[in-house]
């Protein structure tokens, strides 16, 4: 082979430097104590310095490596939408899709139960107060949607489906909240119950809505678990095609 049809060696990613390895550490630090601050308190009252003395760093490194306040906080918020959606979505198998469903809101519910103050502040504090950090966890929301779209094999672009299971999302968004700030009066397992019947809801309403989409299959499915069965009685694909 001559040398100008020799293939290039292939180079071995380098691994990272000390100095790489500590602005790493310092960028993940400032991050969880932004994430903190910020579920603690408005941002309005969070200072940068209140962000550093948490993290342990300088002053000086927040804003080398995020700019400024506001910076950091939108970086926070979508490490916390990052974290959230990593929580609420199971791996791929493991159970009928009724079940898999079933444990995404479990899971939902449980990370929200952990991290109540971020909760309430960030994820759930509505869209008034800042349209760009709404934003962030409003995508989250529809990362939840088209995951249940595929898991029941619904076609999100169909505008009677993005209609309901959108509202389905703001209705989960106010049990949640109500449910968190009287002090969880139901269990995980309660709330995920009537979750599912909300879902159900929703579905048939966007049978009324498109009477061209056959639903009956998507809630089938749902009703696919021991539980299912009996809170459906086994006919509810029947009665929502």
């Amino acid at each position: 082979m001559t040398a100008s049809r020799a293939r290039p060696a292939r180079q071995t990613p380098r691994p990272p430097t000390q100095r790489q390895a500590q602005a790493d550490l310092t960028r993940h630090k400032l991050l969880d104590a932004a994430v903190e601050q910020f579920s603690a308190r408005h941002f309005d009252d969070v200072t940068a310095t209140d962000i550093t003395r948490t993290a342990g760093v300088a002053q000086g490194l927040l804003f080398h490596h995020y700019g400024s306040k506001r910076g950091i906080y939108l970086e926070a918020l979508r490490e916390a939408a990052n974290r959230l959606n990593a929580a609420h979505t199971p791996p791929a198998g493991g159970g009928s899709p009724g079940e898999r469903c079933r444990e995404m809101l479990r899971a939902h519910l449980r990370y929200l139960g952990e991290h109540d103050a971020l909760a309430l502040r960030l994820i759930l504090g509505g869209s008034g107060g800042d349209p760009e950090a709404w934003e962030i966890f409003d995508q989250s929301r529809w990362h939840a949607i088209e995951w249940i779209c595929q898991l029941l094999e619904l076609d999100l672009d169909r505008p009677a489906l993005r209609l309901m299971l959108r509202s389905c999302a703001g209705a989960l968004d106010e049990a949640v909240t109500y449910w968190l700030k009287n002090d969880r009066p139901f269990d995980v397992d309660a709330m995920v119950d009537v979750v599912v019947e909300l879902l159900v809801t929703s579905l048939r309403c966007v049978a009324r809505l498109d009477p061209d989409i056959d639903v009956g299959n998507a809630v089938a499915k749902l009703a696919d678990t021991d539980a299912g069965r009996s809170a459906f009685g086994g006919t509810a694909a029947r009665r929502y095609r």
